[in-house]
């Protein structure tokens, strides 16, 4: 089913110049199964026309599995540029025949310079995605670990190369755990993928054996601890420090620095866990110098406190698909799960225009009516707070510092609320509306002139340096950018209806009409979500323009994340 949420500006006084079943879950994370959730996932295959026994979804997960190499995926995307319109077509058919193996190639594709490449990429994937929708894959892999067909888990290992899309790969990984186990004994497809040329394989296969408590295979589990394929160390990491295996908090920490952030958050969130105030006070800085010194840190801290170390009760923090909400009218943050049942709400918070989901269920909430930035359990309990002057903007960084963002100036106070940094615009003539730290050290804002009305996206190094300036329209305050690595940035439009992507360079490279947009943000599969002011909706788009999902209410919505 769909999902809806709400959506609205800020208060009108915001307004420059306008009037005062069963849960997708980590490979890392055990498997329950919520039997609510399947009649949805029976009702969504049989409105796509697929029916839920066990041999027809066998033949789903068959049909869809990537059987092409890579290179011959290329050479058919090439053909799509050819000046033979035959050959085109020809290419564009088979590229759809070919599914899932290739949409790694076809998303590449839609950022191809040439116009016509990128138009048919695009409408490859929309074909491919009416027979392969996330939400269809994720329910077929929940269904088929219930009825548990012979060859089940064999069927999802061959297919799950073939997920690009994060949600449906935790689902695909969830139901081999769900499999590991057959007539008491350990799949014979999950063991053989142990050594599975394919990294996701070899991962699913190990983590699974492992949640699944399967003695006899722990030591091929471990040998992976040492793994070529780093995403494989950090799956399989995760899954034995969450089983109480110490050997492999080690292997984690040397993978800081190495993947991407995203990656890496259940990662720190266990070594800060397990560390609590004895963590080291280094930050995750941006180069290689920066990345050692990191790891060499924890790894100074792990020989001193190792041994004194109890794993026991650490439960690693699984991937949820959860949406965390701010309710602007009714002063409310709420996190919906992946059924978007209310998970928990914190009421009675003066104007937030910002949140932020923080380890340990824990929100960090810029409060503009009440002059404060508050760090809050999930039963609204205060535990941290800290002075100032309408904040627009909280981010928790990396270091465990606070960057705040307020109309007149930017600021980053440390743990005991003392400002460490803080930056106001030469002359004092612009205001900012909108800013966000960088992992590089550097800020990204939008900033308005503030008799001339004019917006402007600016990007600025850590000493406030302006190093790019583009115009945009934003006209609301409030809320962080998303900013992707290679410095595109998504940039709501309110008046124009639409969200805009530029480059760095401040070049429109892509645009999704929406009426009245408020806030915009990148998701891990690629997809963005975005609030609607008038529509009091957030929606996500998918890479061809295809909406995915959404979520309404009759309340306004200022901010939407997915965690």
């Amino acid at each position: 089913m769909p999902r809806l949420c709400c959506v609205f500006c800020v208060l009108s006084c915001l307004l420059p110049g306008r009037g005062a079943g069963f849960q997708p879950a980590d490979p890392s994370a055990g498997w329950k199964p919520a039997p609510r959730g399947l009649v949805a996932d029976e009702q969504r295959l049989q409105h796509a026309g697929v029916r839920s026994d066990g041999t027809s979804l066998l033949a789903f997960f068959r049909k869809r599995t990537a059987r092409v190499g890579q290179d011959a995926v290329r050479a058919l995307v090439r053909q799509l540029s050819v000046r033979s319109f035959a050959s085109r077509e020809r290419a564009a058919k088979t590229l759809v025949e070919r599914g899932a193996s290739a949409v790694p190639q076809l998303l590449q594709a839609t950022q191809s310079p040439d116009a016509e490449v990128r138009r048919r990429a695009v409408e490859c994937l929309r074909q491919i995605d009416q027979n392969t929708v996330p939400a269809l894959v994720a329910s077929a892999a929940r269904l088929l670990a219930d009825r548990k067909p012979p060859g089940a888990a064999e069927a999802l290992l061959d297919f799950l190369p073939a997920v690009t899309d994060e949600t449906a790969r935790e689902a695909v990984f969830s139901a081999v755990i769900a499999l590991a186990v057959r007539d008491g004994r350990p799949d014979e497809a999950v063991t053989r993928a142990l050594s599975d040329e394919a990294p996701l394989r070899r991962a699913a296969a190990a983590v699974a054996l492992c949640r699944a408590g399967v003695k006899e295979k722990r030591g091929a589990v471990r040998r992976l601890l040492d793994d070529v394929d780093p995403m494989v160390r950090l799956h399989v990491g995760l899954a034995l420090v969450d089983a109480g295996e110490k050997d492999a908090v080690p292997v984690l920490i040397r993978l800081l620095g190495t993947l991407p952030r995203s990656r890496l958050w259940r990662t720190e969130d266990v070594l800060y866990r397990l560390a609590g105030d004895r963590a080291p006070a280094v930050a995750l800085g941006e180069d290689e110098e920066a990345h050692g010194a990191l790891r060499a840190a924890w790894l100074a801290w792990w020989r001193d406190h190792g041994k004194e170390t109890d794993l026991a009760g650490l439960h690693v923090e699984p991937f949820r698909d959860w949406t965390l909400l701010v309710l602007l009218d009714e002063g409310r943050v709420l996190e919906l799960d992946s059924d978007d049942k209310v998970r928990f709400k914190i009421d009675m918070l003066a104007l937030p225009l910002d949140v932020q989901s923080l380890p340990g269920e824990r929100v960090l909430v810029a409060e503009h009516g009440a002059n404060r930035v508050t760090e809050r359990l999930r039963d609204g309990t205060v535990l941290w707070q800290v002075r100032a002057d309408e904040p627009l903007v909280a981010q928790r960084l990396s270091n465990g510092n606070t960057f705040i963002a307020c109309k007149t100036h930017l600021a980053e106070v440390d743990r005991d609320g003392r400002a460490v940094f803080r930056y106001a615009r030469p002359a004092g003539n612009e205001q900012f509306m909108r800013a966000r730290k960088l992992p590089d050290g550097t800020i990204a804002a939008v900033v308005q002139a503030r008799l001339r009305g004019e917006q402007y996206y600016v990007r600025l190094d850590p000493s406030g340096k302006e190093l790019a300036r583009f115009a945009v329209s934003v006209y609301t305050f409030g809320g962080r950018l998303d900013v992707q690595p290679d410095g595109r940035v998504l940039i709501p439009q309110m008046y124009d209806n639409r969200v805009v992507e530029y480059d760095a360079q401040g070049k429109s490279v892509r645009e999704f009409p929406i009426l009245q947009p408020i806030a915009a943000t990148r998701l891990a599969n690629g997809n963005t979500l975005i609030t609607s002011m008038l529509e009091k909706r957030a929606v996500e788009f998918d890479l061809a323009g295809k909406v995915v999902w959404e979520y309404k209410a009759t309340t306004r919505v200022t901010r939407a994340y997915r965690r």
